[in-house]
């Protein structure tokens, strides 16, 4: 038992820590062979959101390999290598992950990467909405229309959260 709530409350620490390295996170990355990476990380985070909210363990993963090797490639400023390892890390475990539950845990912290960084630059994509649900911790997510699509819960709750923003274009 104090193993478990001792790993419980490392998970938390670090997923904490991966997230206030990437508040203020600029993240110029650049992969390569794309000029807009910013524009190619949203599409594939997309594409693993509305996965996650049909509870398609296959097609999330796919996505979520291709994703990896994406932002495996990424190079970034010294200042922002906290928030592009994040990215990297969430990418990574994603990929390896067994279930769908271990692509939805790693999808808080890319989606907490990805929403400092769409905060902090905007976004080229119009619009982006940040959407939220109260039943999970860390429940935070993007959209790339505003007719909510819950990830963490999928059909069973489907419905769950609300729009905290709209980030970019409108």
């Amino acid at each position: 038992m104090k193993v478990r709530i001792f790993t419980i409350l490392v998970s938390i620490i670090a997923a904490t820590t991966g997230f206030a390295q990437c508040e203020h996170c600029a993240a110029q990355v650049q992969m390569e062979g794309s000029d807009s990476n910013s524009d190619v990380t949203l599409a594939a985070y997309f594409e693993i959101q509305r996965a996650l909210a049909n509870d398609d363990f296959k097609a999330s993963s796919t996505v979520a390999v291709a994703l990896h090797e994406k932002t495996s490639k990424m190079t970034c400023p010294i200042e922002d290598e906290a928030c592009c390892d994040t990215l990297k890390s969430s990418t990574l475990t994603m990929s390896e992950a067994s279930d769908i539950k271990g692509i939805r845990d790693a999808f808080k912290n890319l989606s907490n990467a990805l929403i400092a960084r769409l905060e902090t630059q905007g976004s080229s994509a119009s619009p982006v909405y940040k959407m939220h649900c109260p039943m999970t911790s860390g429940g935070t997510w993007l959209q790339d229309n505003p007719d909510l699509r819950n990830p963490y819960y999928g059909a069973v709750m489907i419905k769950c959260g609300m729009q905290q923003a709209v980030i970019g274009k409108q």
